[in-house]
């Protein structure tokens, strides 16, 4: 159910409408069962992916929602002391489509939406813009109920706005460094690349050996260079992660300079189905929530 096809929009609005009938819960073990094939045991959390589910529907969703905001986590950034891994924002944000204004914005730059993933716009020339179409677009964004399609109630509190970043590069040329961090300890980096042609993904410690782990057709069968400030990303994301049990922080290198992508309290869903079950059965030995450990 790839894209915004009439199959997913559909699934969305049972999902949504069991959720209202039969509790989160059940809607969310329905909803990883049935999209991922990974079932859920939020009576008796043990794997990470259990552990995580049970947080997103039973932990802090405020803060969750404060720090999952793209736009609302920047504050949060400058507090500890990290501004200068932002990237610069170009204007915004905006919370309606009457409120933007694409002719006052560079020429290259980049559209997001603060309360959800696939909502991004990457102008690398604003004279090669289709400025209707992304007007529309916007405007698409805006109304997305995004928690609907995969239960995850705490993008419900985050506010509909749209903002502008200064323009780092097209998307696929970007490396991605998503480190899951564990009662606020780095504890392992998922790198995904190769993003425009077909996602790529590789797995490794914080030493950057690489570990088994990964599942499905996005496995990369070649490596990625450790990067150069590895050990400064790792500085950051356990500053960034040290306030939560289970976190993963986005970063990115752009020409040597380390720039924060976002906050992820539940990566895929909570369900990580492009990890093994011997892997989230490892690292939900380690976290420990405090409540049922």
């Amino acid at each position: 159910m790839s894209g915004d096809s009439a199959a997913r929009r559909a699934y969305r609005a049972i999902l949504n409408l069991g959720a209202k009938t039969m509790g989160a819960e059940r809607a969310k073990r329905a909803d990883a069962w049935l999209r991922f094939g990974r079932r859920l045991d939020l009576n008796n959390p043990k794997s990470l992916a259990d552990k995580v589910s049970w947080l997103e529907l039973y932990g802090d969703q405020q803060a969750a929602a404060r720090y999952t905001d793209k736009f609302g986590v920047r504050e949060y950034i400058e507090a500890k002391g990290l501004k200068d891994i932002l990237v610069p924002v170009c204007g915004g944000p905006w919370d309606s489509v009457d409120q933007v204004d694409l002719d006052s914005l560079p020429d290259q730059f980049a559209l997001k939406a603060t309360h959800g993933c696939e909502m991004n716009l990457i102008c690398a020339n604003k004279s090669q813009l289709d400025k209707d179409l992304a007007m529309r677009e916007i405007g698409q964004w805006l109304k997305k109920d995004y928690p609907r399609s995969s239960v995850e109630p705490h993008y419900k509190l985050i506010p509909h706005r749209v903002y502008a970043e200064e323009y780092i590069g097209v998307v696929g040329d970007i490396i991605d460094y998503k480190i899951h961090c564990i009662n606020g300890n780095p504890s392992f980096i998922l790198v995904c690349s190769e993003r425009e042609k077909s996602l790529k993904l590789n797995l490794y410690d914080v030493d950057w050996k690489p570990i088994p782990g990964l599942q499905g057709p996005q496995k990369n069968g070649h490596e990625i260079e450790r990067p150069a400030d590895l050990s400064e990303m790792l500085k950051i994301a356990r500053r960034l992660s040290e306030d939560f049990e289970f976190v993963r922080v986005d970063l990115y290198d752009i020409d040597g300079k380390i720039r924060f992508g976002e906050l992820t309290f539940s990566p895929a869903a909570c369900v990580f189905p492009y990890f093994t079950d011997e892997f989230i059965a490892k690292w939900g030995e380690v976290l420990h929530v405090e409540c049922f450990d």
